[in-house]
C-alpha cells in the first residue's frame, strides 16, 4: 500500500522547524493538500514517517 495522507491530529507535533522545498515539490504539496484537505503539516509530519518506516535497521539505529 502507497502513502495516502489522512487529517489526523499530532499530539503535542510543536517543536518549530523551517525547512525549504523547492518549487515543484512544494506545488505538489499544496496540490495534495487541497486535493486531500489534508493540511500540509500533517502531510510532511506523515510523509516523513512513511519514508522512515522502510530505512534499514542500520540506518534506523543511532550510532554511538
Amino acid at each position: 500500500m502507497g502513502f495516502e495522507p489522512k487529517a489526523i491530529s499530532y499530539k503535542r507535533a510543536d517543536i518549530p522547524l523551517t525547512t525549504r522545498f523547492t518549487e515543484p515539490l512544494y506545488e505538489q504539496l499544496c496540490a495534495l493538500k487541497k486535493h486531500t484537505g489534508v493540511p500540509l503539516n500533517s502531510i510532511v509530519l506523515q510523509a516523513c514517517k512513511y519514508a522512515l518506516k522502510d530505512l534499514p535497521a542500520e540506518i534506523k539505529t543511532p550510532h554511538k
